[in-house]
């Protein structure tokens, strides 16, 4: 799983100062719920069950193997990826790249938060919360969701404002 340890990059988002942005990746990007699985929880080896002390999960053989594939190359190149606002509330964001499994066009979704570091001056957080393809394509309000560029979101965030009002 070495490809999901954590790295950072260094940016300029127009502040006029270099920010370290510190990338980490939560185990959403390889496993699924326990409650998404189809078998039942007795029928699932051990081996299988992923714990990360908060919560169990299902190791995912898809999302492990896109994840391997195109995850950190996505979260590399933010700074040049459409980025649409996923939940304003959260807030979270999402970057879409479409890739080909299994013979068939699918979407694959990468979801992401940013927040300001609170210990150290100039270093902001990048979760990667979950990546995964999406089973029906793009929903009606993630095909509508408000477009932000990364130097924007990583801007906004670090003087403390929100996207989008």
């Amino acid at each position: 799983m070495n490809h999901l340890d954590p790295f950072a990059f260094r940016i300029d988002p127009g502040l006029g100062t270099v920010l370290t942005v510190v990338v980490v990746f939560s185990c959403h990007c390889f496993s699924h719920s326990i409650r998404r699985d189809t078998r039942a929880l007795c029928d699932i080896p051990r081996h299988e069950i992923y714990d990360d002390g908060r919560e169990q999960r299902v190791l995912d053989a898809q999302r492990y193997a896109l994840s391997r594939q195109f995850l950190r190359a996505i979260a590399q190149s933010l700074h040049t990826r459409r980025i649409t606002i996923a939940d304003r509330r959260q807030p979270n964001f999402v970057t879409l790249d479409t890739v080909n499994a299994d013979g068939s066009l699918s979407q694959y979704a990468v979801f992401f938060e940013i927040e300001k570091d609170r210990q150290r001056k100039r270093r902001m957080f990048l979760r990667i919360q979950s990546a995964y393809l999406l089973d029906s394509g793009l929903t009606k309000r993630q095909a509508t969701a408000a477009k932000v560029r990364f130097d924007t979101l990583l801007r906004t965030t670090y003087q403390g404002r929100k996207i989008g009002g």
